[in-house]
Order: C-alpha cells, then sequence, then structure tokens
C-alpha cells in the first residue's frame, strides 16, 4: 500500500520532517528505486525519497538480490537530479551513511568498501546502488537496523551484520534517514565534492592495504582510492593499475 504510515508517521509529515518536497511509503514494494524511477518518469523533483518496510525484489549491484525483510532496516531511494557527472556518487552516498550512522551510534565506526559496500566489524552493514532515470539519479541505500527474526539467510550469516546486534542501542529509521538527507545534502554540495569529501573516505576504505582480487586486473594490493574514485590496485609485478567496474573482494578474510 503506497501512501502507508512509516515509522508511525504520515508521508507529508516525514516531507516537513526531512526538508523534501516528496516522501513516497509502501509496506511492501518490489523495489524502492523502482518505484523512485517511476516517480522520475513522472516528473517528480529532485529530493524525492521512495521508503519502504519491506522490498520483495531488492537488488545490489550487478542485479545481486538485496535481502530486505519487513521492518528489518532501512530501504530507501532519493532522486538526486542531474547527477550524471559524478562517476564518484555511490562513493559519496556511501560517506553520507556512514557518517550519518555514527551520529546516531557513539562508539560505532563504519568503513567503506569501493565502491558501495557498508561495513561494520568486519562484515556488510548495508549498500547503495546508483541508477540513471530520466534527467535524474536515483540512489538506492539499504541498512541492516536489525537482524531479521529468523536471523539473516544462510548464505549471509557469515558476512552480513545489523547496527543493533553490534552496538546494542535501537535505532529509528526516520530519524537515521533524515539524518542521512542532510549529510546528502552537505557532500554534494559544489563542484568539488569528491575531491573535498576524498580524506574522510579515505580514513574509512576498508581496503587499503589488503590483499583483493579484482574482477578486471586479477589478484593485488589494494593501494586507495585517487582523485576520480577508482581503486588502484598493485599487482605482483608492482605495477599499479585502476580498476573502475567491476568486483573486488578481500582475500586475506578468515
Amino acid at each position: 500500500m503506497t501512501g502507508a504510515r512509516w515509522d508511525g508517521c504520515l508521508p507529508n509529515e516525514l516531507s516537513r520532517q526531512w526538508d523534501v518536497p516528496l516522501v513516497d511509503t509502501h509496506e511492501s514494494v518490489g523495489s524502492t528505486n523502482d518505484r523512485a524511477a517511476e516517480l522520475a518518469r513522472d516528473g517528480a523533483p529532485a529530493w524525492t525519497v521512495v521508503v519502504a518496510n519491506e522490498q520483495t525484489a531488492g537488488r545490489g549491484r550487478r542485479g545481486d538480490s538485496w535481502f530486505s525483510p519487513p521492518g528489518s532496516g532501512l530501504w530507501m531511494s532519493v532522486l538526486l537530479g542531474d547527477r550524471r557527472a559524478l562517476p564518484q556518487l555511490p562513493l559519496l552516498v556511501g560517506l553520507a551513511c556512514a557518517e550519518a550512522i555514527e551520529k546516531h551510534l557513539d562508539g560505532v565506526r563504519i568503513g567503506l568498501k569501493w565502491p558501495n559496500d557498508l561495513f561494520l566489524a568486519g562484515r556488510k552493514v548495508g549498500g547503495v546502488l546508483c541508477e540513471r532515470a530520466e534527467e535524474t539519479v536515483v540512489a538506492g541505500i539499504g541498512i541492516n537496523l536489525r537482524t531479521p527474526g529468523g536471523g539473516f539467510e544462510a548464505a549471509l550469516s557469515m558476512i552480513a551484520i545489523s547496527l543493533e546486534a553490534e552496538s546494542g542501542k535501537t535505532l529509528l529509521r526516520s530519524a537515521l534517514a533524515g539524518t542521512i538527507l542532510r549529510s546528502l545534502r552537505e557532500i554534494l554540495v559544489g563542484e568539488g565534492a569528491f575531491a573535498s569529501a576524498l580524506p574522510r573516505l579515505e580514513a574509512r576504505d576498508v581496503l587499503s592495504g589488503r590483499g583483493v582480487m579484482a574482477e578486471r586486473c586479477g589478484p593485488g594490493i589494494a593501494r586507495g582510492i585517487d582523485a576520480s574514485g577508482a581503486l588502484v590496485v598493485e599487482r605482483p609485478d608492482t605495477t599499479r593499475v585502476r580498476v573502475i567496474s567491476g568486483s573486488v573482494r578481500l582475500l586475506d578474510v578468515h
């Protein structure tokens, strides 16, 4: 059902709280990104937000499914306007999420795994999916707030974690969403948004100095993120390559 209460609030109440033009709420939806794209085609303005209690067809990068059971996470998509010339957008959205989470949970440190994953205590706690839709970009955000009642699916049990399980604290979805939106507005200001954010990204880079397997260039050591947003990988022969697409996984995980 669209227009449903979400965290006890009606869409117009959330719109005022978050200072955005439109909030589209759902008890259940296939994908918040797909719904946001529909709204973009209908002319919805930048900073329109879609949230859902559950996604039945949530997805991550490269079409992987995203586990989005009822009430367990923040499943949100935002129309960010025409930002197609900003290839580093997933990293910037991830940074906004990381900094917002830490404002709510003292002592929690969120790392970023290039190009779009949020990490906590060595496990994935969230992810970002940016997609084009008409003349805008949709930024999809999925964050595991609490462990589902039956636990994570078997394939995720060793790699996924939730904020509440790690911190022992309860987090209100609407409060976190509002903080993420404010952080996004601050980070995306100006032509030099990525250059300004790069030191903060580097400080959260969970791959830096570690062995990785990059789909495009094979094994090597991750040597940070460059000024264009590419991952720098040092290969066994000491040459360095820039990775701009494809999957990257850690090799030194025990």
